[in-house]
């Protein structure tokens, strides 16, 4: 093979590897462009996905806070009330308590009061375990420790013109008594709530009953097929509400 033959070789393969490689090289430009603008598209597409999960976050937090400034409005308001119930109660003691002192000092008979006819106020009627379970889970427990210290108020308001005794606060049970007692206050503020309740409803000859052994059956027992509680406190919460209507019509 002469020199020439060999140059010629030489070139046309110089020449097609040229061809070849502009060709590859023309391929990956191709392939780098529609592999950029699927990247962009992908981009874009990601980009409005993540705009629309921040706006549906911000929406959902605005209404999280919405719901639970209302949540705690209630809850304080519910919490004033219940601690002007409870400082009413403490004026009234120390008045009663005034008056006896000042009755004993000047060796005075203390006056009949005249006896009233009629309710002194209305009270509630319509509290219910749904709303009684759901709010106190929402309220982490404020909710029915609010209700129960207004049930402890109202059972006295209506029973004690009757029966003359008193029942505990809820809210010094909750938190003094029964912490002190080591629990034990608790177990017998209920008893006797239940029991004065009952004694009440069977006085005023009402068609419904609850005792002490509906205590000790449905929440303290019945807590072992989980449903007791709650049917305690349903039938609970009707007997007080039985007894607020009879009282808001008679007194």
């Amino acid at each position: 093979m002469d020199t020439e033959s060999l140059k010629e070789k030489l070139q046309e393969a110089k020449e097609n590897l040229q061809e070849k490689a502009q060709e590859a090289v023309e391929t990956v430009k191709e392939v780098a462009s529609e592999t950029a603008e699927k990247a962009q598209e992908v981009a874009s597409d990601a980009k409005e996905v993540a705009g629309k999960v921040v706006e549906e976050v911000k929406d959902a937090a605005g209404d999280a806070v919405d719901n639970a400034q209302d949540v705690a409005q209630t809850a304080v308001e519910d919490v004033k009330e219940m601690a002007q119930g409870v400082a009413d109660e403490a004026k009234t003691g120390i008045d009663e308590l005034k008056e006896t002192v000042q009755g004993v000092t000047t060796d005075k008979p203390a006056e009949p009061k005249s006896e009233k006819h009629g309710p002194s106020k209305q009270l509630p009627t319509g509290r219910g375990i749904i709303k009684f379970i759901l709010l106190g889970i929402i309220t982490l427990g404020i909710y029915q420790l609010v209700v129960l210290t207004k049930i402890s108020s109202e059972v006295n308001t209506v029973c004690k013109p009757h029966d003359n005794k008193s029942t505990m606060n809820f809210c010094l049970l909750f938190f003094i008594v029964a912490p002190l007692t080591l629990g034990i206050g608790w177990f017998v503020w209920w008893h006797r709530i239940c029991n004065r309740m009952g004694n009440e409803l069977a006085r005023r000859k009402l068609p419904y009953s609850i005792s002490a052994s509906t205590f000790w059956g449905w929440h303290i027992l019945g807590a072992v097929i989980s449903i007791g509680p709650l049917v305690f406190y349903y039938q609970f919460l009707k007997a007080q509400n039985i007894l607020n209507s009879d009282y808001n019509m008679k007194g």
